[in-house]
């Protein structure tokens, strides 16, 4: 992406690398607290807090991404945003069922299983849509035949296309319900501003926190490309794992606040949005500026199924109103299994 001669010292790039990770994670978590405040001051609903939370705390995750497909480097800017999904499914939510204030893990009522439903089958769709287009990427296919003929090179800017429509309607779905009762608006402790001049103090601080985050994300990626570059790391298992992971972080502090508070819904909805949010904005929109060539053939033979899977499941567990522990133990589980297979492949 970028070169600095400041990176090029293994210590100085691993210094600098986790620097700017807390810098993004205290930034990403000030932004989303910001946010939420809003939400509280406006009497926005639930909902609208999960997105918002989910918009803040994975400003790393697309942000990365989207400066790595514009760099050049597709495989590194799609395994961030595959890896960061399959985290978020498997380890921030397996982790979340042991955080809620329940024993028995994450329950959802009626109302919250419809309203959680919507979220996570658009956000289906929308991975099951970008698979499509990660697919007709040029590089290492699967079939070259399909992926050379005009039929594709037709298909491929329609499925973007319809991805970002599905998104908009996503968005469009939540601020429909933006405004809700009790129940399904939230009533905190927190005291709406009487001025003019709280609100355009809250809102300058969110400008800030998120002036600091991509501040922060720029070098952060540029530091963890030199850092696996320097440790031998192939490029595709530096965007799954490590700046995966590292950009997940945030949305992992994010969601676990939620369900320690007893937020259970907007945690669920949280993890749902993110991969969304991660998806639309970090692999399918950059792809309509900067055309990227895909060399990781294991990325559809194995990371992008099993996130499929993992959405499908959080579908099934929502709709059934419970994810408990035991099924929290199995996704961190596949996780570490998953991490092993990649590392071995």
């Amino acid at each position: 992406m970028f070169s600095f001669d400041l990176f090029s010292s293994l210590p100085v790039a691993l210094g600098i690398f986790l620097v700017s990770l807390i810098v993004v994670i205290w930034a990403s978590t000030q932004f989303t607290r910001k946010l939420e405040r809003l939400c509280e001051v406006f009497q926005l609903s639930i909902g609208m807090l999960s997105l918002l939370s989910a918009l803040g705390a994975n400003i790393p995750n697309y942000v990365s991404s989207a400066l790595a497909i514009a760099g050049g480097h597709g495989d590194v800017g799609i395994g961030i945003i595959v890896g960061s999904n399959i985290y978020n499914i498997a380890i921030i939510l397996g982790l979340c069922t042991f955080f809620v204030p329940e024993r028995i893990g994450i329950t959802l009522d009626r109302q919250e299983r419809r309203d959680v439903g919507v979220i996570a089958r658009y956000t289906f769709v929308i991975m099951l849509l970008a698979s499509m287009v990660i697919f007709w990427l040029p590089g290492e296919p699967l079939l070259m035949a399909l992926h050379i003929s005009s039929f594709t090179r037709m298909l491929f800017p329609l499925a973007i296309i319809i991805v970002l429509i599905t998104f908009s309607a996503l968005i469009t779905h939540v601020l429909r319900r933006s405004h809700g009762g009790v129940g399904t608006t939230l009533h905190h402790q927190y005291r709406k501003p009487q001025t003019s001049w709280s609100i355009l103090r809250l809102i300058s601080e969110v400008i800030f926190t998120l002036v600091m985050a991509l501040g922060g994300v720029l070098v952060m990626v540029q530091a963890g490309q030199t850092l696996t570059a320097d440790l031998q790391m192939p490029s595709i298992l530096a965007g799954l794992l490590v700046l995966a992971v590292a950009t997940s972080l945030p949305n992992t502090v994010v969601a676990i606040s939620l369900a320690r508070t007893g937020e259970t819904s907007a945690c669920v909805e949280e993890v749902c949005s993110s991969g969304s949010i991660n998806t639309a904005l970090g692999i399918v929109l950059p792809l309509v500026f900067w055309q990227s060539v895909l060399l990781d053939r294991y990325l559809l033979l194995l990371d992008v199924p099993l996130l499929l899977i993992l959405a499908a499941g959080t579908i099934f567990c929502v709709l059934r109103g419970r994810i408990p522990r035991s099924l929290g133990v199995i996704l961190l589980g596949m996780y570490v299994v998953w991490v092993v297979i990649r590392f071995w492949l």
